[in-house]
């Protein structure tokens, strides 16, 4: 969004924004750990289902949703983020219908979405009314994780520590520790060795 249009918005929508910062500061008080840019657009019902470490950065223009309870879901959702974690700009996290859960000394890239449930199939009832999957649930990455901009963690993935996720990549199963995964679907290319420096004719 281009400054002009920001101004603009903040004119025509002040209630909006004036609600999106008391939002964004109350997170703030109770996780001084963290650093948010602004915008960001907090949704919660309960701040209790937010824990957040020490130096956590999120960058703005960032859509986060912690629902502890949902009416199509029994399962509660959860954020908890560990220390030194960077979650880019634009990010999509959604931590209704299940935990997510990010590891410390982890990078975010740009435009990262992590869902922790989904609908359900069928080809009887609408999409919107149907409740969501309270089996494969939630989204777990381990310590020292590095998501490429653009990466998709679906529900019921956990990412292992050490892990690297390419840029643009959906992740659609478990990635153990210490492993190199791209592609859609995400699948392994290597192993992280001590020392490798990932470049263009690596990844």
């Amino acid at each position: 969004m281009s400054v002009q249009r920001l101004i603009a918005t903040l004119l025509r929508e002040p209630g909006v924004y004036i609600k999106r910062w008391f939002r964004c500061h109350l997170v703030q008080y109770k996780n001084p750990g963290l650093t948010i840019g602004f915008p960001i657009a907090w949704l919660y019902d309960d701040l209790s289902g937010i824990e957040i470490g020490s130096q956590v950065v999120i960058e703005a223009f960032s859509d986060i949703v912690v629902l502890t309870k949902s009416p199509y879901s029994k399962v509660p959702g959860r954020l908890v983020i560990q220390d030194r974690v960077l979650i880019g700009s634009h990010s999509n996290i959604r931590a209704a219908g299940g935990e997510i859960s990010i590891g410390r000394n982890s990078i975010l890239g740009q435009q990262v979405s992590l869902i922790a449930s989904n609908h359900r199939i069928s080809n009887e009832q609408s999409y919107q009314d149907l409740e969501w999957d309270e089996i494969k649930t939630g989204v777990f990455i381990d310590e020292n994780v590095w998501l490429g901009a653009r990466v998709t963690i679906l529900p019921g993935c956990s990412i292992g520590k050490n892990s690297v996720i390419g840029a643009g990549s959906v992740v659609t199963k478990n990635v153990p520790a210490n492993e190199v995964w791209a592609g859609i679907p995400a699948k392994k290319l290597r192993d992280v060795s001590s020392g490798i420096r990932l470049t263009a004719d690596k990844a």
